[in-house]
């Protein structure tokens, strides 16, 4: 997968992640914990604003 925010594929992959995360009952500050990230790494991630490090 290209590294650009930008491409369908990426943007399907996020909102998945995004469903996922409220499927689970799960709120972006639960998940930022999990990570050891701010809120706004999350909040960020699911506006595509910034890309998911792996």
């Amino acid at each position: 997968m290209s590294k650009s925010i930008y491409l369908n594929e990426y943007r399907k992959v996020v909102k998945r992640l995004q469903e996922a995360r409220t499927e689970a009952g799960l709120t972006q500050v639960d998940v930022a914990i999990k990570l050891k990230k701010p809120q706004s790494y999350v909040s960020k991630i699911e506006r595509n604003e910034r890309r998911v490090q792996y």
